[in-house]
């Protein structure tokens, strides 16, 4: 099969965009950018749908259901209807949360660098709510809590999220509604992520797929509540999420990506990358694509090979996918859409 990675449009932001300004889900999407201003798009050909004035372009857009959050870098919480853009409410005085979880009802803001604690906001209302069970997490460095769906009629899981910190060789998991812990597994050492925060990615087989210290790549099922160790690496491994498809572990560094085959424990070094470091990473289908230096996006197939690769208007700092054919590339004032074809050679 022959792949190619074509740029389907690009988008000026006019000012740099925090990466997590940019939220794509359920056929959405929504970007802050000029300064001021949160907009809707069509993700396969960039046409504008709505637009909202707020704070800054430099806070966290987050889409989940019918709604749209956006958590200014000023630390004003907005709910818009993600289908309309009309505004539902907003809320103001959450400076310093950065990350933004959404799980059932609530919104949990916090815990970047420490500089506030995790709260949960009502989704209905806008309102923060004090949790007392939320308290032992105060002062600590939080990697960004990760929502983790219900499925109570396959596994009897309520809404939850995924908690680790910086200093703290566990993981969490927090029932969204009640606070109370559903489950909490001891690692070798603390979770590595950077610091954006993001240390999870999910397979589609419910694992969650982080790095324990420097070298050891671990999954969690939070439905069957096991975890265990994947890989040990013999490199130190830099702090981005492994991934994780039917199988096969996907490790971006500076120097390459490994691929190893889980089932075999073969290895592959795919070391003929462009030039620098790897500064994001997204399963597609038949392999994965990697944003190198130098504005390269690199496809490689499950084989070891660059199945394709393209070259953007600027340096990528997030790839966002819609697990099909369709990547998302923001960084440095520019939205690019990335469609992924395969054709029969």
């Amino acid at each position: 099969m022959d792949q190619r990675l074509t740029v389907l449009w690009s988008r000026l932001l006019h000012l740099r965009s925090s990466a997590v300004a940019l939220a794509v889900a359920s056929g959405g999407l929504v970007v802050a950018e000029r300064h001021s201003r949160l907009v809707r798009l069509v993700p396969r050909s960039g046409a504008p749908l709505w637009e909202q004035n707020v704070e800054d372009c430099w806070g966290t857009t987050v889409l989940a259901g019918d709604r749209c959050l956006y958590l200014s870098q000023a630390g004003v919480l907005h709910c818009f209807d993600a289908h309309s853009g009309q505004r539902t409410w907003s809320t103001p005085k959450l400076r310093l949360r950065h990350y933004v979880s959404v799980s059932g009802s609530f919104a949990f803001l916090g815990g970047w660098r420490g500089y506030r604690p995790l709260i949960r906001v009502d989704l209905a209302n806008g309102e923060p709510l004090v949790d007392q069970f939320l308290g032992p997490l105060s002062g600590s460095s939080l990697a960004w809590p990760l929502a983790v769906p219900s499925h109570p009629e396959r596994d009897g899981m309520a809404d939850a999220i995924l908690v680790a910190t910086a200093t703290r060789a566990a993981l969490l998991l927090l029932d969204a509604q009640t606070g109370v812990t559903r489950g909490e597994w001891m690692l070798p050492e603390p979770v590595r992520f950077p610091d954006s925060g993001i240390a999870f990615s999910a397979s589609r087989d419910g694992r969650i797929v982080f790095v324990s210290g420097r070298r050891t790549v671990m999954a969690v099922h939070p439905a069957s509540r096991e975890v265990e160790i994947l890989w040990r690496h013999d490199r130190d491994l830099p702090p981005l999420p492994p991934l994780l498809t039917a199988g096969t572990l996907w490790l971006a560094e500076d120097t390459g990506v490994t691929i190893i085959d889980l089932g075999r424990g073969a290895r592959t070094e795919v070391t003929r990358l462009p030039h620098g470091a790897t500064s994001a990473g997204v399963a597609v289908s038949g392999g994965a694509l990697f944003a190198r230096a130098r504005n390269q996006l690199i496809l490689v197939d499950q084989a070891g090979e660059i199945a394709a690769r393209v070259g953007l208007g600027a340096p990528i700092a997030r790839l966002l996918s819609d697990g099909r054919s369709l990547v998302h590339a923001i960084g440095k004032g520019h939205l690019s859409a990335i469609g992924i074809s395969t054709t029969p050679i």
